[in-house]
């Protein structure tokens, strides 16, 4: 799939939802990854934490390279220097790869890689960094990541610093496409669908343990009800 394709179709009934299924069963990720394809979700979201910047450990480009889907397959690598690891998941098949602007030396250097690549370019920002970090790179960007939280503001959000910034991407370059991610909950996402991303990503809003089909269908109910279409 172009680049191009790839865009178009990720801004078809947008905002769309981008799931991890690793807050689910680790042992049954094939299953899980079965119940996002038979509800319509079209992004597989996978966390890549070295427990460096975040304390979690989770996995790798092996991981992604082992699963057998066609859904989109959004990596977001949530590591201390994730330029190293960019050419292993360009291999294993990312469509979209992104890498915080925080813990990269040289973020056009780290672009360029991406962009070498059929994958997507798209960095993640958290709430306490200077939106204005990007703008020297955006042409060179095709994603961003507005995160509500980070690593070190604990279950503090600052959905009204991301409403903010949405705002403030889409006039500096409209045809960007613009993610939310963190604590997206089914009592929030109608709220955060209102704000008009792209992307809502979420992972234990669904397998949160109960029926992950149901509470898709529940998430995805809850954004058609303030988009205007039918879910």
């Amino acid at each position: 799939m172009s680049k191009q394709d790839l865009i178009s179709k990720l801004r078809i009934g947008s905002p769309q939802l981008s799931v991890g299924t690793l807050t689910g069963s680790m042992m049954n990720q094939g299953q899980e990854i079965a119940i996002l394809e038979k509800s319509g979700v079209n992004l597989l979201h996978l966390n890549v934490m070295d427990g460096v910047i975040w304390p979690e450990i989770s996995v790798g480009a092996s991981f992604l390279a082992g699963l057998d889907t066609n859904l989109i397959k959004d990596v977001h690598l949530l590591t201390d220097k994730p330029e190293n690891q960019i050419p292993g998941f360009i291999a294993a098949g990312a469509n979209i790869i992104t890498f915080q602007v925080e813990h990269t030396k040289n973020i056009a250097a780290t672009l360029k890689l991406i962009n070498q690549s059929e994958a997507l370019a798209s960095v993640g920002i958290y709430p306490t960094t200077p939106l204005e970090t990007l703008q020297p790179f955006l042409d060179w960007i095709d994603v961003v990541f507005v995160l509500s939280i980070g690593p070190d503001t604990g279950e503090e959000t600052f959905f009204p610093i991301v409403e903010e910034r949405v705002v403030k991407l889409r006039n500096w370059k409209p045809e960007l496409i613009i993610a939310i991610d963190g604590a997206v909950k089914k009592e929030n996402v109608a709220k955060i669908a209102k704000i008009n991303p792209d992307l809502i990503v979420t992972g234990s809003a669904i397998f949160d343990g109960n029926d992950a089909a149901a509470n898709i269908v529940d998430i995805q109910s809850s954004i058609a009800s303030v988009c205007g279409y039918q879910a």
